[in-house]
């Protein structure tokens, strides 16, 4: 009688080999719509994402720039703070790594690169090697160009400067930098806009 009872508890415990197949085919079925979704929304978003990203690294880099414009000076060997400025580049001499030196810094425009290049001291009296410029890229996909110029200039009475502006005049920089991964895709570039008073140098304004 016991044998009996033991039979038919084996007989209903555990899965069958059907149960099993079934389990497996709708857990596949499951962990394929997910993973599709998850393919479909990163094809959908993708522009969005890589933009997001491209933004954030150009945000950082555009934060740096204006700190080290406004906190322009001297340079070791007694230049003016603002060397030279274009529609798309500028050169100062500024302490960029708060290392109490004053580095010459040249921001450029490189194909798409909007670009740093920062030059140490070296010597006595000291000079700035151009062999020892180091270059790094601030941000990627810049769409700036002539016509749509990443820097402007203002002068000591806040006029709007002519380029390329007179140097020693130079009071106050603008900064508007368009960023877009693919101009090809919608939503269209966005602008990244910021500005930095030279506190060094700054009077009547």
């Amino acid at each position: 009688m016991n044998h009996f009872f033991e039979k038919r508890k084996n007989k209903h415990s555990g899965m069958t080999l059907m149960e099993a197949i079934v389990y497996v085919a709708i857990f596949s079925l499951v962990m394929t719509v997910i993973l599709q979704s998850v393919i479909s929304f990163y094809q959908t978003n993708r522009y969005t994402l890589e933009q997001m990203a491209q933004l954030d690294i150009a945000r950082k880099g555009v934060n740096t720039l204006v700190v080290g414009i406004r906190g322009a000076r001297y340079s070791a060997s007694g230049a003016y703070p603002i060397e030279s400025g274009g529609n798309n580049n500028i050169t100062f001499y500024s302490d960029m790594d708060n290392d109490m030196v004053v580095e010459k810094a040249r921001y450029f425009l490189s194909g798409t690169n909007l670009r740093l290049g920062v030059t140490k001291p070296t010597g006595t009296p000291p000079v700035y090697n151009p062999a020892n410029e180091t270059v790094s890229t601030v941000a990627e996909y810049v769409r700036n160009n002539a016509i749509h110029a990443i820097f402007q200039y203002y002068d000591t009475l806040g006029a709007l400067m002519s380029i390329p502006p007179v140097s020693i005049n130079v009071r106050f920089v603008k900064v508007d930098l368009i960023v877009n991964v693919n101009p090809a895709t919608m939503p269209n570039e966005f602008t990244l806009h910021s500005s930095a008073t030279i506190r060094n140098v700054k009077n009547n304004l």
